[in-house]
C-alpha cells in the first residue's frame, strides 16, 4: 500500500522565518485515478512568509499518468514534469475573498498541519492538454498543414456547427 498522506507539520514554520525543503517518493492520490504505479515522486520547498502563512512550492514533480488518445482512442501513458508550481497556505480565513485571483490552501488551525494533495492535483492539471493525443498521433497532427486541420470554407453563411450559426 503506497502512502496517501500529503499532510506536512509547519507549526514551527509558523513561529520563524525559515524554509524546509521536502523529498517524497510514491505518494498517492485518489483525486488522479488515471496516475499509473509509479505514483508521484517530487520535492517541495515551505518557506515562512509571516506567522500566519507558508509558500508552498513545488520544485519538482515527476508522475505518469494512463491516458486514453482523444483521436485514436488507443491506451498509453503520458509522463509528467512539473518543474516549479507554488500557492499560499494561510491561517486566516478572512482570506477567502480572492481579490487577487490566487488560490488558497488553509492550515489546519488546530494540527498546524497542511495538505497538499489539492495543491499537486492542481499543478497535474494544468499540465493536461485540451486534447491528448499518444505520441503517434502527436506526430501525426504535428506534420499536418494548417489548410489541412481547419478548412475555412466551412464556416460560410448559414453553416451549422454544434447548435452555433456562423454569419459573414
Amino acid at each position: 500500500m503506497k502512502d496517501q498522506t500529503f499532510e506536512i507539520k509547519v507549526g514551527d514554520l509558523l513561529n520563524q522565518v525559515a524554509v524546509d525543503e521536502i523529498t517524497f517518493e510514491n505518494k498517492k492520490t485518489n483525486l488522479i485515478p488515471n496516475l499509473s504505479e509509479e505514483w508521484i515522486t517530487g520535492k517541495i520547498r515551505l518557506s515562512w512568509i509571516d506567522d500566519e502563512n507558508v509558500l508552498v512550492e513545488i520544485e519538482e514533480l515527476e508522475c505518469t499518468l494512463n491516458e486514453t488518445c482523444d483521436y485514436c482512442t488507443k491506451p498509453f501513458e503520458r509522463k509528467i514534469k512539473i518543474q516549479w508550481y507554488s500557492s499560499r497556505f494561510t491561517l486566516n480565513k478572512d482570506e477567502i475573498n480572492y481579490a487577487n485571483d490566487e488560490v488558497l490552501f488553509f492550515i489546519d488551525e488546530k494540527t498546524s498541519t497542511i495538505n497538499i494533495e489539492e495543491m499537486i492535483y492542481q499543478a497535474i492539471e494544468l499540465e493536461t492538454p485540451f486534447v491528448l493525443y499518444c505520441p503517434e498521433c502527436a506526430k501525426n497532427h504535428e506534420s499536418m498543414t494548417e489548410d489541412e486541420e481547419i478548412d475555412e470554407s466551412d464556416f460560410d453563411l448559414g453553416w451549422e456547427w454544434w447548435n452555433v450559426v456562423f454569419h459573414k
